[in-house]
C-alpha cells in the first residue's frame, strides 16, 4: 500500500514538472515568436551578413516610374534619324542632322533597305523621313520592359559578404513582402506556432529529464526547477526586446548571464546544459542559426570556466573582458574562414561585444533578486559571509574570542568532512562559523571564554545556567535575523543542537 502511494506521488511529480515546462514552453513562444516575421535586417550600401540566401519564389523587379522617364528620355535623345536618298548632284548636310559631329550615325534607306552611316560617309543628297524616324522611336518607346530584373525560385538572391545595391534591397524588400504576407494567413501561423511549442517543449522537457537521470538532487527540488526555467524564460525575453530593436543587435543580448546565474547557484555540469537548451530554443528564431550557436556556446564554455574560480563580485569584471574576447576571436576567425579577407570586418560588431560584455554585469542585481526570491544562497554570497573580518564574526571575535576560535576549529573539520562525503561544502563552512554567534549576548557563561577562572554558573542556580546556556541558540537566531542572513545558514545556528533542552 505504502509502495503504490509512493509510485503516485512520484508521477504525480513528474507530471507537475513536465506541466511547469509545457507552460514554460508556451511563455517562451509567446515572448518571442520571431519567426514569424522577416528574420533578415539589410540596408541599401550595407554588406549582406548572413549565408547565401536562395529564393523559394521567384522575384521580379519592376522598375519605377523615374527609371521608366529615364529611359524613355534616353530613347527620345538618342533615336536614330531616317533619310531618304534623293536625285541630284549636290551633296549638303541636312538641317536636322546640323550642328552634329561628323560621327555621328544616322539611317539612309536605299531602296527601302536601311544602312547606318555616318555623316563623314555621305555621298549623295538626303532628305530627311520623318515618317519613318517617328515609327522607329515609337517601336522602341513600345518595346520598353517594365521589368528591370528577374530572379527565378532557387536562384540566389544574394551572396554573404555582399554589397546591398539597390537592385538587391529591391529584390529582398519583394521577398520580405511576400514571406510577411504568406504567414498573415491565420492558419499559418497557427501551425508555426505549434511547431515553435513543441520544438521549444523538446528541448525543455529533454532538460529535464537530463536532471532526472544525472543530477537527481536538482530535479527533486521544484524550486530549483522553477529557478532554471525563469532564468530561460528571462534571458528569451531580454533577447526578444532587442530583436525588436533591430535585429543586429542579436549579439548584444548577454545570453552569457544564463551560465553566470545557473552556476551561482549550481554547478558547471548544469550550468552548461541549461545554456546550451536556452541557445537552442533561442537559435530557432535567429538567421545564421548554427553561426548564433556557435558564438554563444564558446562564449558561455569560456564564462563557466572562467567561474571555477570567483573568489569575490570583482571577478565578475574579469568574465567580462573573457566574454568580449571571446566573442571577437571567434568573430575574426570566422570571417577569415568565410571570406578570406580581414577588410570585410564590421568595425560594429566589436561595439556589440563590448556592450555584451558590459550587461554581464547585471548578474550582481540579479543574483541578489534571485537569492531573495528562492531563497537560496550563491557562492557569491558565501565566500562573503564566510570572510571572518565580516560584521558579524568580527564582534563575535571581539566579544567572544574563545567562541569564535571552537568555531573557526568546527568550520575546519566540518569543511574537510563534506569534501570526503559530498556536499556543499561552502555552505558548511559558513554555517559552522556561525552557529555560535548566539553566545556574544553573555560569552563568559560559556567556558571557552572563561581565560580569568571566573565562572558565573557559580553564583547562578542551576535552572538558570541551563536556560542561559541554551537561549544562545535563539539569541543567535534573533542576531542573525537582525543582520539578515539567510535562512540556509540561520538553520544552522537554529538546528546545531539538535532537539536537545
Amino acid at each position: 500500500m505504502a509502495t503504490n502511494k509512493a509510485r503516485k506521488r512520484k508521477i504525480l511529480a513528474n507530471i507537475g514538472k513536465s506541466m511547469m515546462a509545457l507552460i514554460a514552453s508556451a511563455l517562451i513562444v509567446w515572448i518571442f515568436p520571431s519567426n514569424q516575421t522577416f528574420k533578415y535586417d539589410f540596408q541599401q550600401g550595407s554588406f549582406w551578413e548572413y549565408d547565401n540566401l536562395i529564393s523559394p519564389i521567384d522575384i521580379v523587379i519592376t522598375k519605377s516610374n523615374d527609371e521608366l522617364k529615364e529611359e524613355k528620355s534616353a530613347i527620345i535623345k538618342n533615336k536614330k534619324l531616317y533619310f531618304d536618298i534623293v536625285e541630284g548632284d549636290s551633296i549638303y548636310i541636312p538641317k536636322e542632322v546640323e550642328g552634329l559631329p561628323l560621327s555621328y550615325s544616322i539611317v539612309v534607306l536605299k531602296d527601302s533597305i536601311p544602312f547606318d552611316v555616318k555623316l563623314s560617309e555621305i555621298t549623295a543628297p538626303l532628305k530627311f523621313n520623318k515618317e519613318k524616324t517617328q515609327e522607329a522611336l515609337d517601336i522602341k518607346l513600345n518595346n520598353i520592359s517594365t521589368i528591370k530584373e528577374s530572379i527565378a525560385k532557387g536562384d540566389q538572391i544574394i551572396a554573404k559578404g555582399e554589397e546591398v545595391s539597390q537592385t538587391k534591397y529591391e529584390a529582398l524588400s519583394i521577398y520580405r513582402k511576400a514571406y510577411d504576407e504568406k504567414f498573415t494567413a491565420h492558419r499559418i501561423i497557427y501551425k508555426q506556432i505549434l511547431g515553435q511549442f513543441i520544438l521549444v517543449a523538446i528541448a525543455l522537457l529533454s532538460m529535464l529529464f537530463f536532471f532526472k537521470y544525472i543530477i537527481s538532487e536538482l530535479y527533486e527540488d521544484n524550486r530549483k526547477i522553477i529557478l532554471i526555467l525563469t532564468v530561460i524564460i528571462m534571458m528569451v525575453g531580454i533577447t526578444a526586446i532587442i530583436v525588436d530593436v533591430n535585429l543586429r543587435y542579436i549579439y548584444v543580448a548577454p545570453l552569457c548571464l544564463t551560465p553566470i546565474l545557473i552556476r551561482t547557484f549550481f554547478d558547471s555540469r548544469s550550468s552548461l546544459y541549461v545554456f546550451l537548451v536556452n541557445i537552442i530554443i533561442i537559435g530557432f528564431s535567429v538567421p545564421n542559426s548554427f553561426e548564433f550557436v556557435f558564438y554563444q556556446l564558446m562564449v558561455g564554455m569560456m564564462v563557466i570556466i572562467s567561474m571555477e574560480h570567483l573568489e569575490r563580485r570583482s571577478d565578475f569584471i574579469k568574465t567580462s573582458v573573457f566574454v568580449f574576447f571571446t566573442y571577437s576571436i571567434v568573430y575574426l576567425a570566422l570571417t577569415l574562414i568565410q571570406d578570406a579577407d580581414l577588410s570585410k570586418i564590421n568595425p560594429y560588431r566589436f561595439a556589440y561585444f563590448a556592450m555584451n560584455a558590459g550587461m554581464t554585469l547585471l548578474a550582481f542585481p540579479l543574483i541578489f533578486i534571485f537569492e531573495k526570491i528562492f531563497g537560496y544562497v550563491s557562492e557569491l554570497s558565501l565566500l562573503e559571509y564566510s570572510d571572518t573580518n565580516n560584521k558579524i564574526l568580527r564582534e563575535l571575535s571581539i566579544k567572544a574570542p574563545g567562541t569564535f576560535q571552537h568555531s573557526v576549529q568546527v568550520a575546519n573539520l566540518a569543511e574537510d568532512l563534506i569534501h570526503q562525503i559530498g556536499g556543499n561544502a561552502l555552505l558548511v563552512r559558513v554555517g559552522a562559523l556561525h552557529h555560535d554567534i548566539g553566545k556574544t549576548f553573555k560569552p563568559l557563561f560559556f567556558i571557552e571564554n572563561q581565560h580569568t577562572g571566573f565562572n558565573p554558573h557559580n553564583e547562578t542556580s542551576n535552572e538558570e545556567s541551563a536556560q542561559i546556556i541554551t537561549s544562545h541558540v535563539v539569541d543567535g537566531v534573533k542576531l542573525a535575523h537582525k543582520y539578515k542572513l539567510p535562512e540556509p545558514i540561520i538553520d544552522f545556528i537554529r538546528t546545531h543542537h539538535g532537539s536537545t533542552k
